[in-house]
């Protein structure tokens, strides 16, 4: 990993050429896009997510592109505004499990307490260590289907929940190493000898060129954690209807795909073609970085 200024690899980011610089900003425009959307939609068209608009089953048309569920809910609208969850989740894994686990496993790197690198490393293998799904099951039962906080979804804080608590921990691990390996190298070897405190060292060289690793795993892990809160309605978890999201529309619709297939692809259309977006997307940063 180059030991560039992270002023200097940020703008490595930007740079356009090449065909992974493509992929990843036409990859961003359709994450932003379809953000807009799930937004815009519902005012453009005077259609709220749960609004009864026209007659059940209807197949897509120019008057509803997506067609209608078997409520008579225009699946568009549904289908747009669902990414709101789904999206907010794959934020809280790049924002927060991203964040907290790169700065832990920075620290872990450079405490040199005795001891305490073991303690820590004993932490994150008990959270990993965990398996998410039955942890967000677990979770789910236990705060009850009518736990709400911050006004979000039935369902939804039990998801980001564990997330929080368990998503930080293969971040740490990975800037850890990353840390360990940094450690060593002459421009940390120069800020000690010019007198730079411990924290200065981490937070302002180690922590910006770690960080920069782990934001395009993160981007990658993003995929990962939206298709696995998709698959919980499957399971009887995750957001509770009637709150729009892709893996609960789906779910409702498997037993009409062979006469109303419209209700079940579309949605996977839009996740299908939001991880291939994230993924070009943490490709591109990747490709950035090496660079």
């Amino acid at each position: 990993m180059s030991a560039a200024h992270p002023a200097v690899r940020m703008a490595r980011l930007i740079r356009v050429p090449g065909p992974a610089s493509r992929a990843m900003w036409a990859g961003l425009a359709f994450i932003v896009a379809v953000l807009a959307l799930s937004f815009l939609l519902p005012v453009l068209t005077g259609q709220g997510t749960d609004e009864f608009v026209a007659e059940p089953l209807l197949p897509p048309s120019p008057e509803h592109p997506f067609g209608t569920d078997q409520f008579g809910r225009d699946l568009l609208v549904r289908t747009m505004a669902a990414a709101r969850v789904d999206y907010l989740i794959g934020a809280v894994v790049i924002v927060w499990c991203g964040g907290v686990g790169s700065l832990a496993g920075v620290l872990m790197a450079t405490v040199r307490r005795a001891g305490a690198d073991w303690v820590f490393s004993r932490i994150i293998d008990a959270s990993i260590a965990f398996p998410l799904t039955i942890l967000v099951i677990t979770v789910g039962v236990i705060l009850g289907p009518d736990f709400t906080v911050l006004g979000l979804p039935r369902g939804l804080p039990s998801v980001l929940l564990v997330y929080a608590l368990i998503g930080w921990a293969y971040y740490a691990r990975l800037a850890r190493s990353q840390a360990l390996s940094l450690r060593s190298r002459d421009f940390v070897q120069a800020a000690r000898t010019m007198g730079y405190s411990d924290v200065r060292i981490t937070m302002r060289h180690l922590f910006p060129q770690v960080s920069m690793v782990t934001l395009a795993y993160a981007v990658g892990d993003a995929i990962v954690a939206i298709a696995l809160t998709s698959s919980l309605a499957f399971l009887g978890a995750g957001v509770a209807p009637p709150t729009p999201e892709w893996g609960q529309i789906m779910y409702e619709g498997r037993d009409l795909i062979s006469t109303s297939w419209w209700i079940v692809a579309f949605p996977a259309m839009m996740l299908a073609l939001s991880g291939i977006s994230l993924a070009a997307i943490a490709n591109g940063v990747i490709k950035r970085i090496e660079g």
